[in-house]
């Protein structure tokens, strides 16, 4: 499958937090041989959030993953940003009302919170765009969303990092797994010449193996790691293909006059 992530929340963009969600997002997909085609990072503003989202689906990905902005306050937009992207109403989604209900109302017992009630920023987030489906929260209060937009599958998740977890383990990550296709990676580091050396055996190789991606970058000191990527479904013999590669490499590396250091 390929992917797309969004990221919601002027924290971002300001250096206030550190975008965490979409490395953690990535490597897990990755991880089950699908495709993270971009990360995108916007701020809390309806317009850019519609615009984003549009932009998006023009691409038709097959999943989208939102993560930020479904909280109870004034600047927890998302919702209602994907709403006038898809031309949706938002409408107060039972399900998800008795769910942050309750989950307040166990806070209140439990004496985490002194103020009872759904107040209307509590009541706001059981505001979901119309044909949309809650996903419970296990891990806070503000309830995921999942929506089918043609045969692009929306997720939106909270922001905070461990609620954002908490749902993606238990809804996306089963689909990952049962869609699962084959990524095999592979990396040695070696020394003694630079990137700019080894660059254009690099690029014939690339143009010899489209389907690989071939990067290198600076490691400790002078040394250099060279990393052999190969992702897709079904890929035959993968994993020698790799190792293949990376033998081609090292030979080419040694006439250099560059030291292969493991």
């Amino acid at each position: 499958m390929n992917l797309e992530i969004l990221i919601v929340g002027n924290e971002i963009l300001i250096g206030k937090f550190k975008d965490t969600n979409s490395n953690w997002l990535a490597k897990r997909i990755t991880k089950y041989g699908h495709k993270v085609a971009r990360i995108t990072a916007i701020p809390d503003e309806i317009e850019v959030i519609s615009r984003a989202v549009r932009e998006i689906l023009s691409r038709s990905p097959d999943m989208v993953i939102i993560s930020g902005g479904l909280g109870p306050t004034f600047d927890d937009m998302t919702l209602k940003g994907i709403g006038v992207a898809l031309g949706l109403e938002l409408v107060l989604n039972n399900e998800a009302y008795e769910s942050i209900k309750k989950a307040y109302d166990n806070a209140v017992r439990q004496g985490i919170l002194k103020l009872e009630g759904m107040t209307p920023e509590r009541v706001k987030m059981a505001l979901l765009p119309q044909g949309s489906v809650p996903l419970k929260n296990t891990r806070g209060t503000a309830p995921g969303v999942k929506i089918q937009q043609e045969d692009t599958m929306i997720y939106c998740f909270p922001g905070v990092p461990m609620e954002m977890k908490a749902m993606f383990k238990s809804v996306v990550l089963p689909l990952l797994k049962e869609k699962r296709g084959s990524f095999f990676e592979k990396s040695f580091k070696f020394s003694g010449i630079g990137e700019s050396n080894i660059a254009p055996y690099v690029s014939d190789l690339e143009k010899k193996h489209p389907n690989l991606w071939i990067k290198t970058h600076p490691s400790i000191g002078l040394s250099v790691e060279l990393e052999v990527s190969i992702t897709g479904f079904n890929v035959n013999n993968g994993e020698q293909i790799a190792e293949d590669i990376i033998e081609e490499l090292k030979k080419i590396i040694i006439i250099l006059n560059g030291k292969i250091l493991d």
